[in-house]
């Protein structure tokens, strides 16, 4: 059976943003790790599958955890306000493991 995408709004937020949980799951899922090491094919998709929701024109057969999956890639690696991917340190994605790999090297060259 086919999801009903009429209503779907891509832009909309996924939680509630007036409540700290939603805010919590919201920024949890754009800064996921996991998204660093996702494809630039993969990523490719989902900002076409993001652009296509936005227009309206979603492709049959499409299912609405397709999309929130591509918001998700999309959110994650692409800038917010030119819609350019970013590289691999810029992204949300990274600021787990990156800041991880800038606070081991602080503290194995610390000396006193």
């Amino acid at each position: 059976m086919e999801a009903d995408l009429s209503g779907f709004n891509i832009d909309a937020p996924r939680w509630d943003q007036r409540t700290f949980l939603g805010r919590v799951k919201h920024f949890l899922n754009i800064t996921d790790p996991r998204t660093v090491f996702v494809s630039e094919r993969e990523l490719d998709w989902a900002k076409v599958m993001v652009e296509k929701s936005r227009m309206g024109v979603v492709p049959p057969g499409t299912q609405v955890e397709q999309l929130l999956y591509a918001k998700k890639l999309y959110d994650s690696a692409f800038h917010p306000d030119t819609g350019e991917k970013m590289n691999v340190i810029g992204r949300m994605s990274f600021q787990l493991p990156g800041g991880m790999i800038i606070t081991g090297f602080m503290l194995q060259f610390y000396s006193y």
